[in-house]
């Protein structure tokens, strides 16, 4: 068959040609380089391998400091509000012994004693008398009336709804003959005042008396106050139930049928009103007194006089008028101007 022939079908085919021996070194070759490429991939997997561990620990490091910051956190603040809570023990301490009448563990210095006294201008041959009491009491009222004058007047202390002092203010009686100076203080139990930083921090342990003034019911500014003043030998105190014409005439609207109006009612209901009324103001004095001293008592403080007083009848009694709806009002002024005699005599003598 000719050299390139494609055999026929039938064909018989010629001899196979020897297929020649691969020489040696393109063997040792082929094995070197599939070595390399194995040698070169194992180092690859031991480098990933060895830089798996290292993130792995830095990983359990990053772990454990975090850990180590999270312990350490809880602990301070752990700490933290322990020290908050000792901080909040020793002032509610401090505050339960002053409430108690325990006496207070720094008084005031000589040096306290005198700046106060220049603050309040503080003179020798006057008595100095500071009304003190709970926001709303009508201390501004009272000292209006007890120096003559309505809460109109042009050297009236301003008067309001709501707490309308909001320092020391000091007040001369426009009577010639007066030796009194009037300080109308702000009212405890604000913000700007808390109860139990009341009596120090406006320094009323320089004054020579102190009408505490209330309202109704005696609030805890009151025992406080109260309670400081009996540490101090210099301060005279006298306690007063302010606005009691309101008091009474609320109690015997509450004793009179639903929808009663004085102003409209027949001159029967009148009288029966002041019935009503008159009943109404025997019980109130009688129970105020005796609630006050049975008050005074649960809260160990020395008993003491009660004054209840209106300011329109206050403003009649030092004016030396008569006035139908006083109470305690006369003997209030006559108290007062016995504590300034004492007082001012006390200063000659010195």
């Amino acid at each position: 068959m000719p050299s390139g022939a494609i055999p026929g079908p039938g064909a018989t085919p010629g001899p196979v040609a020897a297929v020649a021996p691969v020489a040696p070194y393109f063997v040792i070759a082929l094995l070197g380089y599939r070595l390399f490429v194995t040698s070169k991939a194992l180092n690859v997997a031991k480098r990933n391998v060895e830089e798996e561990k290292t993130a792995s620990r830095a990983a359990k490091r990053t772990a454990v400091n975090a850990q180590r910051r999270q312990e350490e956190s809880e602990r301070a603040a752990a700490e933290a509000a322990e020290a908050l809570q000792r901080t909040e023990e020793a002032r509610f301490a401090v505050e339960r012994r002053w409430f108690e009448g325990v006496r207070p563990e720094c008084r005031p210095s000589k040096e306290d004693i005198a700046r106060m006294k220049a603050q309040y201008y503080y003179s020798p041959g006057f008595l100095h008398l500071a009304v003190v009491g709970s926001s709303g009491s009508g201390k501004s009222s009272f000292i209006n009336a007890v120096r003559g004058l309505s809460n109109n007047d042009t050297i009236a202390a301003p008067t309001g709804v709501v707490e309308t002092t909001d320092t020391v203010t000091r007040y001369i009686d426009p009577r010639p003959d007066s030796q009194i100076f009037w300080y109308d203080v702000p009212g405890a139990g604000t913000q700007n005042v808390p109860d139990w930083q009341y009596f120090n921090n406006l320094g009323l342990y320089i004054f020579d008396c102190i009408i505490v003034l209330t309202d109704n019911r005696f609030s805890d500014s009151d025992l406080a106050i109260l309670r400081a003043c009996e540490q101090f030998a210099n301060i005279e105190v006298f306690i007063t139930r302010s606005k009691s014409d309101q008091h009474i005439n609320n109690l015997a609207l509450d004793g009179m049928p639903r929808g009663f109006d004085p102003c409209q009612a027949d001159d029967e209901t009148r009288s029966r009103f002041q019935q009503v009324k008159s009943e109404t103001r025997r019980r109130f004095i009688n129970e105020t007194y005796q609630n006050v001293q049975t008050n005074l008592e649960s809260n160990n403080i020395t008993p003491k006089k009660i004054y209840l007083v209106c300011k329109d009848a206050l403003h009649a009694i030092w004016d030396n008028s008569p006035s139908p709806m006083a109470i305690d009002e006369e003997e209030l002024r006559n108290d007062v101007a016995e504590c300034a005699r004492r007082r001012l005599h006390k200063d000659v003598q010195k």
